[in-house]
């Protein structure tokens, strides 16, 4: 059987034929055995959905594209560009999903997972396994499962494959760098909504020089400044989009992470989204929840 991902799902109807979820932007399918899905990107669905991945919940599985066969075995997991039409195949007895992760998600993390293209890993073990067990999970509750801020989900579930897609090209750390940034980033997170979060202050947390900090981050094309901001302004996004949150002013939600000046917050949000945290709220708003608002396509513009 030959079926299409549908650019964007727009009904309830096809949603159904193709087993797909959305959760916010971040789209699902689920393929079953003997099955073959093409995917054909445009200008403006690879813009949105810059990138797909493909995981094996039983194999083999086949992705072809006009550079090569990318080949799936049980539990194996792969990043591929969406720029290129895309033929999947499953064999006999085999389900697959396919996910479109959508540029809003990405972040910090598109560096990493972009040049990941290709890549297979077995989910057996480490981070992999993680993301397998997450999957699987997904698969298994489809669909029915309804999270309360499906926003927040994506961005997790996004999150975890980047971390995969880091954790699974590193060459063994004799000195531990990978741990002493993962650390820091780790304390970042924690510390989002303090407003002397500084490079001097993170270095001094993790016993390292402040030089040091900022090498471990252009190890991965990062800045420590632009890191913080990047992962400041994705909480605040994914609060705006929160329909449980719309009484709170969108400037406390600015000071909740750390981005006490308002008109400053407001400049930042619509460099990296292309709307004003207050239009962006209301466009999410308006359209029934973030699931049903497509973020802008300046949101592929990542400040450093």
């Amino acid at each position: 059987m030959q079926s299409s991902i549908p650019t964007p799902v727009t009904s309830r109807s096809e949603q159904s034929a193709l087993s797909n979820r959305s959760f916010d932007q971040l789209e699902i399918a689920h393929l079953g055995s003997g099955h073959s899905l093409t995917v054909r990107p445009t200008f403006e669905n690879t813009a949105r959905w810059p990138l797909l991945a493909l995981y094996a919940l039983r194999g083999p599985a086949s992705a072809v594209r006009p550079s090569g066969v990318t080949e799936l075995k049980d539990a194996e997991f792969t990043v591929i560009r969406n720029v290129a039409p895309l033929e999947i195949h499953t064999g006999d007895s085999a389900e697959l999903l396919v996910i479109r992760i959508p540029a809003g998600t990405l972040g910090p993390h598109a560096s990493s997972m972009d040049s990941a293209d290709g890549q297979i890993w077995s989910t057996a073990e480490g981070t992999a396994s993680l993301v397998g067990h997450l999957l699987n999970g997904v698969a298994a509750q489809r669909p029915d499962y309804f999270p309360a801020n499906p926003a927040q989900l994506a961005q997790h579930i996004v999150g975890l494959m980047a971390l995969l897609c880091v954790d699974g090209r590193q060459a063994p750390d004799a000195h531990g760098r990978g741990r002493m940034l993962q650390l820091a980033k780790d304390y970042i997170e924690s510390h989002l909504g303090d407003l002397d979060l500084t490079p001097d202050r993170i270095a001094s947390h993790e016993n390292v020089s402040t030089r040091t900090l900022h090498r471990l981050f252009e190890s991965e094309g990062l800045t420590v400044r632009g890191w913080t901001r990047s992962r400041r302004l994705e909480h605040c996004r994914v609060d705006l989009a929160d329909t449980s949150s719309a009484a709170i002013p969108v400037s406390a939600i600015g000071s909740r992470w750390g981005l006490w000046d308002a008109a400053h917050f407001s400049r930042l949000f619509k460099a990296a989204y292309g709307l004003s945290p207050r239009a962006y709220r209301s466009a999410v708003h308006t359209s029934g929840g973030a699931a049903g608002y497509v973020l802008p396509l300046s949101i592929d513009r990542h400040i450093a």
